[in-house]
């Protein structure tokens, strides 16, 4: 009879943990009558060494790009496994692939099955077969087919049953379908996600080719074949360098190293075929490896340049990543300088304008209507005529403050900063009307905002409210609220809750009568204010003030918007039941509507739900959950770059959580080189993304590395935030981990005692940064082996964790091993006196 793999593998690995002399009687009674099963594994554990590599083989025979006509192996209606063949539906240089149904009469499916014949089966098989198999199984992406089952017949055929794919290969699904350069980008898109997510799991494909990819009929996309794939990292094996000479990469050809950079010279192939219809890579008659490369003229110019890139002869003059490569891809959609194309200053200028008249909703500009004519700001002109009139001003205002910003500043690019800046000076120049002026006034704040310009936004905010004091209409009102928020997010908690207790008072009064959405988000704002302060009861408060008006008038938008509060308060009291409940809520209610306003939100709240999982534990579903935010907010025009980047910085983090630091850094250093195209080296953006890259240095024990990046994080954050700032006690207390294990202990216990005066200054005992730092004061002194003073701030730590957060917080959890812990150590010490 045959086994199946995973029996293999179960008796392999238990076999592994017991002593050597007792390893071939334990397989015999685990492998009962199967003969080859017993011998497999025994061969296997003679050769442990090697063992790993079993089943790693699995398509060398591909590499040749040929394929040769064989005897099928299987005829309609032969039974492998629960499966009945029903026909062949492919071959290549070894193994054929067969289409078959579930034979067993539990329930309808249909597999494809990969299957090998003794004679294609070499010597060391057994060894060099598990590569597919084992890739597959880790690889749970919507655009890469799974795999079910495998194992070996009677007969000795061995097999995989993969996920049935009913489409056809990409090329000949493009000759069958007239699609428009947008779509065959987006298919061309969704492909390399799939190979960018197996890359974040340091997996390789090596042979992306059309035949390795179909699109089925709702013209969805699915990669097959990992059959020569490999983890990034692990030594290079013989068949990796094999791949089909029309794809093949330079170094694959050369025997040299594989990395990334291989599967993107792959992508950059199928790009041409995709947009072209043409393989760029033209082998000569005699020698199939010897390549010429000739690009098509019918392809949009910049998108050559994507190609050319992949094309680079050395890997190391290719993308540095696949998201690099997405990236310029999307940037091409959305009418965003390509870089790799041309600095030209009349090209970027020609980009600016062109995204600027398409969608007027410039990321970081959304100002005006065109179309309708009606000005998108506070200001409602009641006549038709001068709504337009005013339209053609601002619309004329939009390009003159392009026009004016000097390029040379940013090396030949704009930074919205350097358009918002110039934009200022220009809006008491160009327009008369106080009214309307105040209402650009509150774009331009609110800009500043969400690119995280805080300081750039409070400041403009404070002149303008000075200065129009004679103005009263919600534009004033709505640059107090987002004043409010600046001042929330540089921690001057006080000044905020002043500005927002104002603004609750106009919310309270009847006889404002102010628009409702704006109501629940400055009660919600307040409320936020208060949770990042510790104050967790009042800040549930005010989200129940919030749902009440929410029932007066029902808003789904805003009903989501209050879940999502909900949420983010009980993730912080670790309640993460209900947190995880709420979360899920808000998604719900958003999904239900799918409408483009809605899907900004939702990717918001799947980048929170990534930060509750990831405070879970959870980190693969956190990494689902994030990697679905950036597939939404690659949907969205506006802001896309800024947004991509914050959750690709969450994401890194999760992988920093996982220990899996390679991938960290990656993906982390890919945020901030998104953030740095449109924000300042001393964003708080990059400079806490920096922060993660200097935690994984930490965990890695690279302590001198570490503190130098932290010191230099702590110049930036006392210019950004001041001396006072809770962003620079957190720099202070990682100084003091770093200067504690480089055993400088008196510096430690001196950035300890800064981060004590900033703390003490800010929170009160029930912040959950107080019971933190104490715990670091334990840390310390237990370095010292003063472990009376350990106990006592361990302690401390503990009871105010468990008085202000609850038991079954994890911190409080965390606190309490560490109380057990230096009681052990006294007990001990005092037993050896």
């Amino acid at each position: 009879m045959g086994y199946s793999w995973s029996e293999l593998e179960d008796i392999f690995q238990s076999a592994l943990k017991i002593p050597a002399s007792e390893r071939e009687n334990f397989v015999k009674d685990r492998a009962k009558d199967d003969e080859r099963l017993k011998q497999t594994v025994l061969m296997m554990l003679r050769d442990v060494e090697n063992a790993d590599q079993y089943f790693d083989k699995l398509q060398e025979g591909i590499a040749d790009g040929f394929e040769e006509k064989k005897e099928n192996i299987y005829q309609s209606g032969d039974i492998i496994d629960k499966y009945k063949i029903i026909e062949q539906v492919g071959h290549g240089g070894m193994g054929q692939v067969y289409l078959a149904e579930r034979n067993d009469q539990q329930f309808e499916q249909k597999v494809a099955v990969k299957c090998f014949s003794p004679e294609e089966v070499k010597e060391n098989f057994f060894e060099n077969f598990r590569n597919e198999q084992q890739f597959l199984a880790n690889l749970n992406h919507a655009g890469i087919a799974h795999i079910l089952d495998g194992g070996v017949t009677d007969d000795g055929i061995h097999y995989i049953i993969m996920e049935y794919v009913d489409g056809l290969p990409i090329d000949e699904y493009l000759k069958n379908h007239q699609l428009s350069i947008q779509e065959k980008i987006k298919l061309y898109l969704s492909i390399c996600e799939a190979i960018n997510y197996a890359h974040n799991r340091l997996i390789l494909h090596l042979d992306i080719k059309p035949s390795n990819i179909l699109v089925n009929r709702e013209g969805q996309v699915k990669l097959l074949d990992f059959g020569i794939a490999q983890k990034i990292g692990t030594k290079l094996q013989k068949h990796t360098h094999k791949a089909t000479p029309f794809y093949a990469a330079p170094e694959q050809i050369k025997m040299g190293d594989i990395t990334t950079a291989t599967d993107i010279f792959q992508l950059g192939v199928l790009f041409h075929i995709v947009l072209t219809s043409k393989n760029p890579l033209n082998p000569h008659e005699k020698n199939p490896y010897d390549r010429e490369v000739i690009l098509s003229n019918s392809a949009p110019k910049e998108l050559i340049s994507i190609i050319k890139v992949c094309l680079r002869e050395s890997s190391e003059d290719r993308y540095v990543s696949v998201s690099a490569l997405i990236q310029d891809v999307i940037n091409y959609t959305n009418n965003i300088p390509v870089d790799v194309h041309t600095k030209n200053w009349s090209y970027r200028a020609e980009k600016f304008l062109a995204r600027n008249m398409i969608k007027i909703a410039l990321s970081f500009l959304v100002i005006i209507s065109l179309v309708s004519g009606t000005i998108i700001s506070a200001y409602q002109a009641s006549i038709a005529k001068e709504n337009e009139q005013k339209a053609v001003k601002t619309s004329e205002f939009l390009l003159d403050i392009f026009k004016n910003a000097d390029p040379v500043q940013t090396e030949g690019g704009l930074t919205v900063k350097d358009i918002l800046d110039n934009s200022t000076s220009s809006i008491e120049a160009k327009f008369d009307d106080r009214a309307f002026k105040l209402g650009l006034y509150d774009r331009l704040t609110n800009i500043y905002t969400n690119v995280y310009l805080w300081n750039d936004s409070r400041t403009l905010a404070e002149k303008v409210l000075n200065d129009y004091q004679d103005v009263d209409n919600i534009s004033k009102l709505k640059i107090m609220s987002t004043l409010a928020g600046n001042y929330r997010e540089l921690s001057e908690y006080q000044k905020a809750d002043s500005v927002f207790g104002i603004l609750l008072r106009k919310i309270d009064d009847p006889q404002e009568n102010l628009p409702l959405d704006f109501k629940i988000e400055n009660i919600l704002a307040l409320g936020k204010s208060k949770q990042i302060q510790g104050n967790y009861d009042t800040a549930l408060y005010f989200i129940n003030k919030a749902s009440q008006l929410i029932e007066e008038d029902i808003l789904e938008k805003d009903k989501a918007d209050i879940f999502n509060h909900y949420a983010s308060v009980f993730k912080d009291l670790s309640k993460f039941d209900s947190a995880a409940f709420y979360q899920k809520k808000a998604i719900q209610i958003l999904e239900a509507k799918n409408t483009p306003e809605s899907q900004t939100a939702l990717a918001v709240y799947y980048n929170n739900q990534g930060n509750l999982f990831r405070d879970m534990s959870l980190y693969d579903s956190a990494i689902a959950s994030f990697e679905h935010s950036i597939s939404l907010k690659r949907e969205i025009a506006s802001k896309a770059n800024l947004d991509i980047a914050i959750t690709l910085s969450n994401l890194g983090g999760t992988y920093y959580k996982k220990k899996n630091y390679d991938s960290a850094s990656a993906i982390l250093n890919r945020a901030i080189d998104i953030f740095s195209t449109q924000l300042k080296p001393d964003n708080n953006f990059i400079v806490s993304t920096r922060y993660s890259l200097a935690n994984i240095y930490y965990n890695q024990l690279k302590f001198e590395k570490a503190l130098s990046e932290y010191k230099e994080i702590l110049k930036v954050d006392t210019v950004n935030f001041g001396l006072d700032h809770p962003y620079v006690a957190d720099d202070y207390i990682s100084l003091s981990n770093c200067y504690k294990e480089l055993n400088a202990l008196d510096k430690a216990y001196e950035y300890l005692k800064k981060a004590e005066n900033i703390i003490e200054e800010k929170f009160d005992e029930s912040h959950q940064k107080t019971s933190y730092l104490y715990n670091k004061f334990g840390e310390l002194f237990e370095k010292q082996e003063n472990y009376t003073m350990a106990q006592i701030y361990y302690q401390e730590s503990y009871n105010l964790a468990n008085k202000y957060l609850g038991k079954e917080h994890r911190y409080t959890q965390l606190y309490k091993k560490d109380v057990e812990r230096i009681a052990e150590i006294m007990k001990s010490s005092i037993n050896r006196m």
